[in-house]
């Protein structure tokens, strides 16, 4: 019965997304679709040990990365590229756990932005990856004058909250655009249940340096809250960002249902012909078939997009269990509080020896056209092996990221290019402009909740006091001895996603919720 309502629904998501993306003319497929792919694994010799999770580019072919210094906290260093020399640059500058720099790129390299949670005592996740108590900051290439970006944007300007007072928030997954003067990010805030539960949106902000002094200004909420976001890279051209999206059965940025929790990649246009912050534009990336999807980024010429997804899976894997569950037509499952139930949903469905992920491309316009580019979870193969992250090189030549893995001798570094080496756009394809609508709040109705910022704002950066005691940068520790600990709030969440899992479990006759909870404690 499971299987026979898993193809049912498959069957109807696949009738979706083809009328919804049938195009109004056919175009060819991109260079980069027909262009042969190669990754390369970084190793000893040259390399010693792995960039760890989200590794970046500089313009001279540097590495940034976040690594454990000698007491076990995630701090910046930058390297070449065979990391024959290390440098940190946040040891002595900057309180950790600190992580995700991205050099800003335009110009004049001036400033690397990064994630900390080096104000917030109590904290949970990894800076810039997601979790709660994470900052905004930038510094100078060498690590000197750090800087705190976001601070009027948060809750109470940014002080300091424990676990059970004070609302926790995080700021995480920013990057520039191309020309540096802007940066996207998300930004979390947790609220009781009573009040809305957790509420996550796209934020959108200048940046601007006047007297040397970096801050964050006209910031404003580009993406309004409902269910969970990641924000992801910049278009090429400049004119928007790929982000990340579940939430319930319907969706503000697409007209067909996608189904409750079903992650979806989108594109937000914010400039450019018929577009701006107070008016972002919406594409989407990927088919509504029931498989995770999050990181992606455009090829240089934005003809095609390059993601992670778990599309290698086995249709029984929990997760695509729950999305094909939830896409039923019969069931039309739904709840009203997708904040909350998507903030735990989010969490648990990479978590799990079930989960894997490789890199795949898309044909723009055409989902059905789907291309894998890696390889790392064979069938039979005994080892979970996720890739997270990736990056292109400053001149769309390389792709950079590492492997996770549940076995530590398969956690590695790769980078990868294809055959053909295009300029990156300066405009916008007609295949994105053709596919675009408006976000519609309106398609959720009371899942809609209510932005935490109604007009544009400007945040007050504060200069970063350094460390009273930092530790050595090497040698690096073996594991990460940082102290965290869940909000009291998050764990409330628990509940109502629980009892979400078990009504979509009996309709669908599957355990879904006692496999969440295992995965989500980590059995």
């Amino acid at each position: 019965m499971a299987r026979w309502l898993e193809a049912a629904a498959t069957g109807v998501a696949a009738t979706v997304a083809l009328a919804w993306w049938a195009p109004s003319s056919a175009h060819a497929a991109g260079p980069y679709f027909g262009a042969s792919f190669t990754q390369t694994l970084l190793t000893h010799p040259p390399l010693t040990h792995s960039f760890a999770q989200a590794p970046s580019w500089t313009a001279s072919g540097n590495v940034l990365s976040a690594q454990l210094d000698s007491a076990g906290i995630s701090q910046i260093y930058s390297s070449p590229l065979n990391q024959s020399t290390e440098t940190c640059l946040t040891c002595t500058t900057v309180q950790g756990p600190n992580g995700l720099p991205q050099e800003r790129p335009g110009a004049v390299h001036d400033w690397i932005l990064f994630e900390s949670y080096g104000q917030q005592p109590t904290h949970l996740g990894n800076p810039g990856l997601g979790g709660y108590g994470g900052d905004l900051y930038v510094m100078q290439p060498n690590g000197t004058h750090p800087y705190r970006l976001t601070t009027t944007s948060d809750p109470n300007l940014g002080a300091p909250y424990t676990s059970v007072t004070g609302t926790p928030y995080d700021n995480f997954h920013a990057y520039w655009s191309p020309d540096g003067k802007h940066i996207a990010w998300t930004h979390l805030e947790a609220n009781s249940l009573l009040t809305g539960g957790q509420k996550w949106e796209i934020l959108l902000g200048d940046f601007t340096v006047n007297a040397g002094v970096p801050s964050l200004a006209n910031v404003a909420v580009v993406g309004p809250p409902f269910g969970a976001y990641e924000t992801q890279p910049w278009s090429p051209d400049g004119n928007g960002f790929i982000f990340f999206a579940s939430g319930g059965r319907q969706s503000p940025f697409q007209q067909q249902p996608p189904g409750w929790g079903n992650s979806r990649i989108y594109y937000m246009r914010v400039y450019g012909q018929g577009a701006s912050p107070a008016a972002p534009m919406v594409t989407a990336l990927t088919d509504n078939a029931p498989n995770y999807t999050e990181q992606a980024v455009f090829t240089p010429d934005m003809l095609d997009v390059i993601l992670m997804s778990n599309r290698a899976d086995a249709s029984t894997t929990w997760t695509k269990e729950v999305m094909t569950a939830a896409q039923n037509p019969f069931f039309q499952f739904d709840d009203l509080n997708t904040g909350a139930t998507q903030t735990v949903q989010f969490l648990a469905d990479f978590e799990g020896n079930d989960f894997t992920s490789d890199l795949y491309m898309v044909e723009g316009g055409a989902p059905a056209s789907i291309k894998q580019l890696t390889h790392f979870n064979p069938p039979g193969s005994t080892s979970r092996q996720v890739v997270p992250e990736f990056y292109w090189n400053a001149n769309y030549t390389q792709l950079l990221w590492t492997v996770e893995s549940s076995n530590a001798a398969n956690i590695a570094s790769y980078t990868g290019s294809f055959s053909v080496n295009l300029a990156p756009a300066s405009t916008t394809p007609p295949w994105i402009t053709a596919h675009e609508q408006p976000i519609s709040m309106l398609r959720v109705g009371a899942q809609a909740q209510v932005p935490t910022q109604l007009g544009p704002l400007s945040n007050v950066s504060v200069a970063v006091t350094a460390p009273a005691n930092p530790a050595a940068p090497l040698q690096h520790a073996s594991q990460n001895n940082d102290t965290q600990s869940a909000p009291v709030v998050a764990t409330t969440y628990i509940a109502p996603w629980q009892t979400d899992l078990t009504v979509l479990g009996t309709e669908s006759l599957q355990n879904l919720a006692l496999p969440g909870l295992a995965r989500l404690v980590g059995l």
